[in-house]
């Protein structure tokens, strides 16, 4: 139902994110029972990394800041996914290849110029019980510009999460998108927390020393939040 509203609005916005695209995505959520709390904004400028979980990480960060994200190229091709990232300005990038890491990071770099973008430097999903080492190589495009660490925790509304809950909930790439779909919708209400840090400043830093400590407070907020839900 929702689609067609969306390709009205990309339309009209074809070039990046929009307000009417945030609106669109905060509806997704809601028709999946998604409810996000954030601890703080996200940020304006620079670049926002977060931990991965699932494709729901897209709509819940997209909710929350019209920024543009970065994906691997084959996300282009994806049903519904794709389409929902291109409408969203997503910044696509080949893996592979001589010379494509300096090509990723002057691609990035050129739309960091525009605006905030947001970035799963994992590349790849987790199984949401624990934060994967980070790729450093996209950080050196946010040379002299800010890097702001985010981290994503989903929790069952009012209740722990039952046992192989937490794992199904989390999407690998290898499970089929739409089964997991009704999985994410049959989950029942889940709550959505952000927990946001003030943004790095990267004049002098390195870009495996960023990436390492960026990893640390991501890793530091999903543990703390984790261990909370736990003892509740």
């Amino acid at each position: 139902m929702l689609l067609p509203l969306r390709l009205a609005t990309y339309r009209l916005a074809p070039n990046g994110p929009s307000r009417l695209g945030m609106i669109y995505i905060r509806l997704l959520l809601w028709g999946l029972r998604i409810k996000v709390y954030a601890d703080g904004p996200l940020a304006s400028e620079g670049l926002i990394i977060a931990n991965h979980i699932s494709w729901t990480d897209i709509l819940i960060l997209g909710s929350c800041q019209q920024a543009a994200f970065v994906a691997k190229s084959e996300v282009r091709g994806w049903p519904l996914l794709g389409l929902l990232a291109r409408m969203h300005g997503t910044l696509f990038v080949q893996r592979e290849g001589r010379g494509s890491a300096q090509r990723q990071v002057a691609a990035l770099a050129a739309v960091l110029a525009r605006g905030p973008v947001i970035l799963f430097p994992e590349g790849t999903t987790g199984n949401g019980a624990q934060v994967l080492p980070f790729r450093p190589t996209l950080f050196a495009a946010a040379a002299g510009r800010t890097v702001q660490p985010v981290a994503i925790i989903y929790r069952p509304r009012n209740r722990k999460w039952a046992p192989g809950e937490r794992a199904a909930f989390a999407w690998d790439g290898d499970k089929p998108f739409w089964p997991h779909l009704l999985t994410i919708a049959a989950a029942g209400p889940v709550d959505c927390r952000i927990v946001t840090h003030r943004p790095i400043r990267t004049a002098s830093a390195d870009r495996k020393e960023l990436a390492a400590a960026c990893h640390r407070i991501v890793c530091d907020a999903h543990a703390n939040a984790t261990s909370n839900e736990d003892r509740d």
